[in-house]
């Protein structure tokens, strides 16, 4: 019996800690929400400008996340958060806070043209 409770005290800790996040990590997979995108959208336009488009003047070293397809855009913060794209600086660091959900919404909302997000 003290070989038990030693076993639990030395534990628990770990056991709460995973009891704790399980919700989260439950969370993070289901679909996100329009306001939830939303809200991620808004890290991006940080640096892709308004409704994704680079401000005037920038040059091509930041691209348009407006004109292109959901696919090429998830294709591409997939290669990102791979570590896959050459030269790099930024977005590699940047993608690894996403989770596949949350890219797979960010690429479809940006695919939308601005008037058809909910």
């Amino acid at each position: 019996m003290q070989q038990a409770l030693a076993a639990i005290k030395k534990h628990f800790p770990w056991a709460i800690s995973l009891l704790l996040l399980a919700p989260c990590t439950t969370q993070a997979q289901s679909p996100l929400s329009p306001q939830d995108t939303a809200l991620l959208a808004g890290n991006c336009v940080t640096c892709h400008g308004p409704g994704g488009r680079p401000p005037v003047g920038t040059g091509s070293s930041i691209p348009a996340l407006r004109d292109q397809s959901s696919t090429t855009l998830l294709e591409r913060m997939q290669a990102f958060k791979a570590g896959r794209v050459a030269g790099a600086t930024v977005m590699p660091l940047l993608m690894q806070g996403y989770d596949a959900a949350q890219m797979q919404a960010l690429a479809q909302w940006f695919a939308q043209p601005p008037g058809g997000r909910p």
